[in-house]
């Protein structure tokens, strides 16, 4: 214990230097002594200047806003997941929609669609460059009148009709006969022909532009097509 007219910090620096009382002595006089301490009053971090009114209020406000939306639940549905999708049916084509005749207004815009997009983009014989087969590969083929034209499934072989459903691995097609078929995109070739439009000067050839799509390169979705960049890959599958 400091005694009555040793200063506390003295002791203390004693108790540390036990066997060389001169050495706390000098440490107590050089470091201690007669140095100002700087006591602050300082508030509580959640306190703060007095507020007015006005500030008062809008607390108030926000505290009960917060509360109403703490206490009362959320009106905003949760999303479907894929498995609830697929029980409810929500990308199922109906019975009544499965006709080849509700489609072909589709197909017509579709046409005038992809004329738009590659106009110019053919020389003079109907040659494709690669300015077409980036436009091709970033369009959408909602409304394409597509024929399967190989695929490791004979029985695949031959299909055509237009597309209603393009996914990312598949290809839903409606035929002529009312039949809708799901065409896998991996290892199957699709044709596909677009007509010269009218307003292409005379010296274009009379016949249709016929090009494939090969699917196994192909298999994206096609909001995913727009920003993506293909290479030219060898197709060895078949």
């Amino acid at each position: 214990m400091a005694s009555a007219k040793e200063p506390f910090a003295q002791s203390l620096l004693q108790l540390a230097h036990p066997d060389d009382p001169e050495e706390a002595s000098r440490i107590y006089k050089e470091k201690v002594a007669h140095r100002p301490l700087d006591f602050r009053h300082t508030l509580p971090s959640s306190a703060g200047p007095p507020k007015d009114a006005r500030a008062r209020r809008r607390d108030e406000r926000l505290k009960k806003k917060l509360a109403k939306s703490k206490s009362k639940p959320s009106n905003k549905p949760q999303p479907l997941s894929a498995r609830e999708k697929r029980a409810l049916g929500v990308y199922d084509i109906p019975k009544e929609a499965q006709k080849y005749a509700i489609y072909e207004p589709l197909n017509k815009l579709w046409l005038g669609y992809i004329q738009e997009i590659l106009k110019g983009s053919f020389g003079a014989n109907g040659t494709a460059g690669q300015a077409a087969a980036a436009k091709i590969c970033a369009a959408d083929f909602h409304g394409c009148e597509l024929e399967v034209v190989r695929n490791r499934c004979p029985s695949r072989v031959g299909i055509k009709g237009i597309v209603i459903k393009d996914t990312k691995m598949t290809f839903v097609i409606i035929t002529k006969k009312n039949q809708v078929k799901h065409v896998p995109k991996e290892y199957s070739v699709f044709k596909f022909v677009i007509p010269w439009p009218e307003s292409t000067p005379t010296d274009q050839p009379a016949e249709p532009i016929v090009l494939e799509l090969h699917g196994s390169n192909f298999m994206f979705r096609a909001a995913e097509r727009m920003n993506k960049k293909f290479k030219a890959k060898a197709m060895d599958q078949l």
